[in-house]
C-alpha cells in the first residue's frame, strides 16, 4: 500500500500529523506543543487508540504518527506494528510514561523513529521534529541544476551535510574530520580552498540561520533555541547572535515579518 507521506498535498515545510493519546489533556497539550511551540506541523487527526488511528489511515494521508503506548482497544506497540505493514516509511514518534526498556525495545523492533518518555520535554521534542522536518523537505525537494553544488568536491558536501543535521551536537573540525575520514588539518585546509570560508565561520553561520528560523517560526524560549543550535549557554549564544545580526534574539524575535 502506498506510503501516506508521500501523497500528502502541500508545500515543503509544512507536514501533517497524527495524534494516537487516550488521554484529552495530553493529546490537547501535545498539540498545541506541536502546532504552537515549534511549528511547521498541523495536526489533522487525532484518535484515542490504535484501532481509530488505523481507520482514519485509510481515509487521509499525514507525515508523521505521534501514539501512546497503553491505550484501550489496541495499545501503540500494536498500532506500530500494524502501521509498519502497511505504511513502511512512514515515520512514527512513541510517546509512554513507561521508562521499563522493554517498551523502548518493542518499538525500536518495530521501527519506531523515537522514544520519548512522558512527560515530554519540548527541547527533545524539538530536535525529532526539526530533525524530521529536514528530513522530509529533502525528500520533497525537487532536484534542481546548481553550477556550485555541481562542482563542488563530495567531501565538503558531505562536510556540510554533517554540520547542518548535527548542530545541537559535537561538530567540531576533529570529530568532522574522523567522520569523513581526513586529517583535520587538511580538511581544514581543503574546506578553505572549495568554499572560500573557514570551516568554523560556516559552523557559526549555520548556527545563526537555524537560529533566525526558529526565532521566526516557533515560541520556544531563548535558552531552548540556544541548546538546539549547540551554546550549553544562553549568554553565549545570545552575544554570539548579535555580533553576527546585529540585534539581540528578542529584538529580532519582534521584528516586524516582511
Amino acid at each position: 500500500m502506498e506510503n501516506p507521506a508521500a501523497i500528502t498535498m502541500g508545500g515543503i515545510g509544512m507536514y501533517n500529523v497524527m495524534l494516537v493519546e487516550d488521554e484529552k489533556k495530553i493529546q490537547e497539550g501535545l498539540k498545541i506543543m506541536i502546532e504552537e511551540v515549534i511549528g511547521s506541523y498541523r495536526v489533522t487527526a487525532e484518535a484515542e487508540h490504535g484501532f481509530a488511528a488505523l481507520e482514519l489511515l485509510r481515509m487521509q494521508s499525514v507525515d508523521l504518527l505521534i501514539s501512546d503506548i497503553r491505550m484501550p482497544q489496541m495499545n501503540g506497540i500494536e498500532l506500530l506494528r500494524h502501521v509498519r505493514g502497511l505504511y513502511p516509511d512512514l515515520p512514527v514518534l512513541i510517546i509512554s510514561g513507561h521508562e521499563d526498556f522493554t517498551y523502548a525495545k518493542a518499538a525500536m523492533r518495530h521501527n519506531a523513529s523515537d522514544y520519548i518518555l512522558k512527560p515530554v520535554d519540548r527541547i527533545e521534542l524539538s530536535h525529532f521534529l526539526l530533525n524530521l522536518k529536514a528530513r522530509l523537505d529533502r525528500e520533497r525537494a525537487v532536484e534542481t541544476p546548481n553550477a556550485e553544488a555541481a562542482h563542488e568536491d563530495l567531501t565538503i558536501r558531505r562536510v556540510k551535510e554533517l554540520v547542518v543535521s548535527c548542530l545541537d551536537q559535537d561538530v567540531s573540525l576533529p570529530f568532522i574530520a574522523e567522520q569523513v575520514h581526513l586529517n583535520h588539518q587538511y580538511l581544514s585546509t581543503l574546506f578553505k580552498v572549495k568554499t572560500g570560508q573557514n570551516y568554523s565561520d560556516y559552523v557559526t553561520a549555520c548556527r545563526m540561520s537555524k537560529a533566525r528560523e526558529l526565532l521566526t517560526h516557533t515560541h520556544l524560549k531563548i535558552y531552548e533555541i540556544a541548546n538546539l543550535c549547540g551554546y550549553a549557554s544562553a549568554n553565549h549564544f545570545m552575544a554570539v547572535f548579535r555580533q553576527h545580526c546585529g540585534v539581540k534574539p528578542t529584538e529580532y524575535r519582534k521584528r516586524p515579518l516582511s
